[in-house]
């Protein structure tokens, strides 16, 4: 089951920027039409439209995902997650470049795509004009995306969403909304990167993320603008009790005629409430618990690892079975490098038009919270195997010292009666 929703982008480059992360960090799984890797494809709807009237660069699509169906943990879901993407760019406008980036880092952490679509149509040379409404318009014979969308999970076998009005308003459908380079899309893009941050596990973490941005430098070399939370509680109206929160943002370029913008979070986008942030917290909670968890596991592991080298050298066993391949093993893994690790959860695929080989190898940097969801499912998948592996381990070891601890008594044993058979003897 996906919905979808659509936006048109006066601006290829920042939308690029967004969609990709500034580090080019945020994709899961990128597939793109235009060589070149990052800004290659936003430089391209740049140029087909310098010498046009075009207001827009590109059609901008978000198509979503139930989680029921695919599971962003899970990168080969995600890979098809993003095969689907780049296959309703082309069924809807099969002629043009298209930039698809999949993400698994929005609330909720369901697997959705990012689909830029360049307005160009390679063949005839004109703008797009279909797919640029959420339903069929009668008017025009207009075709909508999600009418589109409905086909292409028919074709796959995929359920297909009851009608819907319209899509839920986050920040990344009401970004284009705002103007590019407005203080207010610099508020929801800052808010939306402190509440994609592990460590904002509540307000105070998401406060204390945000006073660490203040400390970073903008693309001009200067400071960003100050940017604070105000989290008063209503004394009256339906709030009453309640929470409302607003945003504040140092303001040198005058935009507002004071010394700070000022902007309710809910006139943003509803991830930016206190409600909708919850979702945020509890899922990086939850993270921290699971890591927790699966420390202790490998504590407790390392631990049945000492015991039983300790029970076979109290057996006797002075190096029978070798401990030092698995040791070595273990402190190997320590011991890679974390860009290293950070390159094996890559799970991008990017190059021109689709199945790309050479590109699919392409190293990319690491994620701050997408990336790092792969990473944690191989790291459980490892531990789940090394366990294993440990458990047998520890049987054989335990198995080999019986069996010599054995072998030891019944030799005993055979020269105890050797010698008091010869000492029946010399006595008759």
């Amino acid at each position: 089951m996906s919905t979808t929703h659509y936006s048109p982008s006066a601006s290829a480059a920042d939308t690029e920027r967004y969609i990709r992360g500034k580090e080019d960090e945020r994709g899961v799984a990128i597939t793109c039409d235009v060589p070149g890797g990052p800004g290659a494809f936003s430089a391209r709807a740049r140029a087909l439209t310098q010498n046009t009237t075009r207001e827009v660069e590109a059609l901008h699509y978000r198509q979503s995902f139930s989680d029921e169906e695919f599971d962003p943990k899970n990168p080969e879901h995600v890979q098809r997650v993003n095969d689907l993407g780049y296959q309703l760019a082309k069924k809807m406008h099969p002629d043009s470049d298209c930039l698809v980036v999949s993400h698994v880092d929005g609330r909720g952490k369901k697997p959705h795509n990012h689909i830029l679509v360049l307005n160009h149509n390679n063949r005839t040379g004109k703008a797009l004009s279909d797919y640029r409404t959420f339903h069929d318009r009668k008017a025009g014979n207009q075709k909508g995306v999600q009418s589109a969308n409905d086909e292409l999970m028919r074709e796959h076998g995929l359920s297909v969403v009851k009608r819907l009005e319209h899509a839920p308003k986050d920040w990344e459908l009401r970004r284009e909304d705002f103007a590019e380079g407005s203080l207010d899309r610099e508020m929801g893009d800052r808010m939306s990167a402190a509440l994609a941050d592990p460590r904002a596990v509540d307000k105070a973490g998401l406060v204390s993320v945000i006073e660490e941005q203040n400390q970073q430098l903008g693309d001009d070399g200067d400071r960003v603008p100050r940017m604070r939370l105000h989290s008063p509680v209503s004394k009256k109206g339906k709030r009453a009790g309640q929470e409302t929160w607003t945003l504040y943002i140092e303001d040198r370029r005058g935009e507002s005629g004071r010394a700070e913008r000022r902007k309710r979070t809910s006139a943003l986008s509803a991830d930016f409430t206190p409600e909708g942030a919850a979702a945020f917290f509890d899922y990086h909670q939850q993270q921290k618990e699971q890591e927790h968890e699966r420390s202790a596991r490998q504590a407790e592991a390392a631990e049945r690892a000492r015991a039983a080298a300790a029970a076979a050298r109290q057996s006797g066993d002075d190096g029978g079975v070798d401990l030092d391949p698995h040791r070595r093993r273990g402190a190997e893994r320590e011991a890679r490098p974390a860009g290293r690790a950070a390159e094996e959860a890559r799970g991008v695929r990017e190059g021109h038009g689709r199945g790309d080989d050479e590109a699919a190898g392409e190293d990319r940097g690491p994620g701050v919270d997408l990336l790092a969801l792969q990473r944690r499912v191989r790291e459980d998948r490892e531990y789940r195997e090394q366990a294993e592996r440990d458990r047998e381990h520890a049987r054989r070891v335990r198995a080999e010292s019986q069996r010599r601890e054995l072998e030891r008594r019944v030799a005993e044993l055979g020269r105890g009666g050797a010698e008091e058979s010869r000492g029946y003897g010399l006595g008759d």
